[in-house]
């Protein structure tokens, strides 16, 4: 499990807030987890928080960011939903082909 830090952002990208620490094993999980705490924060404020920014807390390297997430629907990702390996072919086409009239050789 590791640490993970929470916090609210404006449309504007300026933090907002103070910061939320969990710990969890995934990012998607320390949102899930602290988003109630978040939603207090930014509900008591009346402001309207457009990204939850989640950063992992290392000993070595500090802190580093690891995910981005909107606070109207946490669990909303892109599960699912994945780009085709070929494009789709092209829809038939109405088309008319008529024989060359035969013509006696000279």
């Amino acid at each position: 499990m590791a640490r993970y830090e929470l916090i609210a952002h404006n449309r504007a990208g300026q933090p907002h807030g103070r910061p939320v620490f969990v710990t969890a094993d995934s990012p998607a999980e320390a949102v899930m987890i602290g988003a109630q705490t978040l939603r207090r924060v930014t509900e008591r404020d009346h402001v309207h928080a457009d990204v939850y920014a989640v950063y992992r807390h290392r000993r070595v390297r500090g802190r580093r960011l690891v995910g981005a997430f909107s606070p109207d629907d946490p669990e909303a990702g892109t599960a699912g939903v994945r780009e085709p390996r070929r494009p789709l072919p092209t829809p038939p086409s109405l088309r008319a082909e008529a024989d060359l009239p035969a013509y006696p050789d000279n």
